[in-house]
């Protein structure tokens, strides 16, 4: 139980009561980072300072045990967090008693709301097409779609990089745009080329990033405010580049791969063979992990 609480990736802190005031007893590394407070601060300091609970009407007693009652009509109480940067930070807290022999411990958990109220803030506002939450290394966290034409469902995204989305030749320009918005604190648009499904799409995004208490990194929030297909999206030769772009392969190794000559390959490559012969097609889209109607068109039956 100790080990899994140090553990866990949402901030969680344990409080007691001795009817004369509340005091906080342990806290994880999460809760630490979240609030910016060290932990020999945090033990020192009433819990009622940080975590304020007066915007849902109760006392902070009454919250606590509200939540941990096991037949209480709501789990979650939407509240505030005071970091030590004097910030406050919109959280859900929810509640579990623990009886230690005689005594009643609480442990708390904090779901950092902040991301999602930016988001909803920003709907409000404007219209969106998808919302993603990605970590310090890309990896997509979240994805919620709006309007946006994901075949997949929303799930078969998360723990994939952003960037296996976007192709080749925008990478390093979305890098640029990640880290200048990381290292300056500042949200900031960029156009790229994104792929969902099998489709290349022309899109506009915000990035915002978003910081931890004791002003550590903590994740991205994307907000993709537009998506159009590509002018060309129906041109084989363009759908045919473009797929070898985000799979990394070159008219050489295409031709090594499907035996077809390199000559063929450029031809159909470049537009110049509109519809090339159903075998070689198949051997082409095969290749690059498509079915050969996925390209040109006139192969659907």
């Amino acid at each position: 139980m100790n080990h899994l609480f140090y553990l866990l990736s949402d901030p969680m802190l344990i409080v007691e009561s001795d009817e004369a005031r509340w005091s906080i007893r342990d806290v994880n590394q999460a809760f630490t980072a979240f609030s910016g407070f060290k932990k020999s601060d945090l033990l020192q300091l009433d819990p009622s300072t940080i975590i304020t609970v007066q915007d849902a009407g109760l006392s902070f007693e009454k919250a606590v045990c509200q939540l941990a009652d096991e037949h209480a009509f709501s789990p979650l109480l939407e509240c505030k967090l005071i970091t030590k940067m004097s910030t406050p930070a919109d959280v859900h807290m929810s509640c579990r008693m623990l009886q230690l022999g005689e005594r009643k411990v609480y442990v708390i958990i904090c779901k950092d709301l902040r991301e999602a109220k930016w988001i909803d803030e920003y709907i409000m506002h404007n219209k969106i097409m998808a919302s993603l939450v990605v970590n310090e290394r890309c990896s997509i966290m979240n994805l919620k779609h709006y309007y946006a034409p994901v075949q997949q469902h929303s799930y078969s995204y998360v723990n994939r990089s952003l960037f296996d989305l976007v192709a080749d030749h925008e990478r390093s320009k979305l890098k640029k745009v990640f880290e200048y918005a990381k290292n300056n604190r500042t949200a900031e648009s960029v156009d790229f080329q994104l792929m969902l499904g099998d489709r290349y799409y022309s899109t506009e995004a915000v990035i915002q990033p978003f910081y931890n208490g004791n002003r550590s990194f903590k994740n991205f929030v994307v907000i993709l405010t537009s998506l159009h297909l590509n002018n060309s999206e129906e041109d084989p030769s363009y759908k045919l580049r473009m797929l070898m772009l985000s799979k990394n392969i070159s008219v050489t190794s295409l031709a090594q791969s499907t035996l077809i000559s390199l000559t063929t390959i450029s031809k159909i490559r470049n537009g110049k063979i509109k519809k090339p012969q159903r075998l070689t097609a198949e051997l082409i889209a095969g290749e690059l992990g498509v079915r050969p109607e996925t390209i040109w068109s006139c192969f659907k039956r």
